[in-house]
């Protein structure tokens, strides 16, 4: 996706939205135009103690920033994580966010005065990535790996969500037996050993950032920190490409930003994997993992993406019901 900066002018008559993607660390906003123009873009730390007035509140610094206001927004979308029931608007279980239910879609919306519709940010990413495919791969999942670590996964240009709307909750699979325990209650998740604050905790640093950055100039021991993480990821992506038969997994989220730092040990791994295995040799192709583009990035891009499928859905169902008032009406005429 190629997206271009610049000034609004006249938003009439224009399909303005605003994609607002939630992580346990920080929450970023993108505002586009319907033709993919950026008007704007802000990041900020997440409000755990009010996740409601957090994201407000960065929606109207993005909005005044732009020289624009909620009147010249066609709707919200909200990517998060943990179990987000699009239709309810609520969110729930997010270890690293809200673990009680939170009505998020309503209470943003009605503050806003803006349409708002959620959905689950790595899902809604994988979305994006699919949409941006345009079928070129049959079944793709993104991989986030940030505070949190959880998959989107797509099969057929279908959007699997599980029949709870909780797949793809890697980071919950346990990696380690007895290793560290998770903030979701268990030992040794792929969490617990493999997102950005494990690998902070596991090397003794503020932050993962600072891992990368001191094994790229020769620590030892924060280099054994990265490998052991991008080997507990390699598993994983091999066992995601195994389990739907992928022949595309992205890589995204504030872990994946080490880039080559990151992606060279992985990549050593599955190819260990493969030297191992022929059966991962066959189906864990050379060139199935990728690291999604710095800019743009897939979760502001996906959170945009549920502002329009919620618009187009609502269309949808507006049209639906005035063909059923009028079929309504021609049978009490035909009475």
């Amino acid at each position: 996706m190629t997206a271009t900066w610049r000034s609004l002018g006249d938003p009439t008559g224009r399909q303005v939205v605003l994609g607002i993607d939630v992580g346990g660390t920080k929450t970023a906003a993108l505002l586009v135009d319907g033709e993919n123009c950026v008007l704007g873009a802000e990041t900020t730390a997440t409000r755990h103690d009010a996740l409601g007035d957090g994201i407000v509140a960065l929606a109207r610094l993005v909005l005044g920033r732009a020289g624009l206001t909620a009147d010249d927004v066609a709707a919200v979308g909200i990517g998060l994580p943990g179990h987000v029931d699009p239709v309810a608007g609520t969110v729930e279980l997010a270890v690293n966010v809200a673990r009680r239910s939170q009505p998020v879609a309503g209470f943003v919306g009605a503050v806003l005065g803006i349409p708002c519709f959620i959905d689950h940010d790595a899902r809604a990413a994988a979305r994006w990535l699919a949409d941006l495919d345009a079928g070129r791969h049959r079944a793709l999942a993104y991989v986030s790996v940030g505070t949190g670590i959880s998959a989107g996964v797509v099969l057929d240009g279908r959007l699997l969500t599980g029949a709870w709307n909780m797949a793809g909750e890697i980071g919950h699979v346990v990696a380690v037996p007895d290793g560290p325990r998770c903030v979701c209650g268990l030992h040794g998740c792929l969490e617990s050993v493999a997102s950005g604050p494990a690998i902070a905790r596991l090397a003794g640093a503020p932050s993962a950032a600072e891992v990368f950055a001191a094994a790229a100039d020769g620590d030892a021991e924060a280099q054994q920190v990265v490998d052991a993480a991008a080997a507990h990821l390699a598993r994983a992506v091999r066992g995601l490409v195994l389990a739907f038969g992928l022949d595309l997994v992205v890589l995204g989220g504030g872990v994946a930003r080490a880039g080559d730092r990151l992606m060279g040990p992985l990549l050593n791994a599955l190819a260990a994997e493969r030297a191992a295995s022929f059966v991962v040799r066959e189906l864990v192709a050379d060139g199935v993992v990728r690291r999604e583009p710095a800019d743009p990035e897939a979760g502001t891009w996906g959170a945009v993406t549920v502002a329009r499928a919620g618009l187009r859905d609502r269309s949808l169902e507006s049209r639906s019901g005035g063909e059923e008032v009028e079929r309504r009406d021609l049978t009490t005429q035909s009475r």
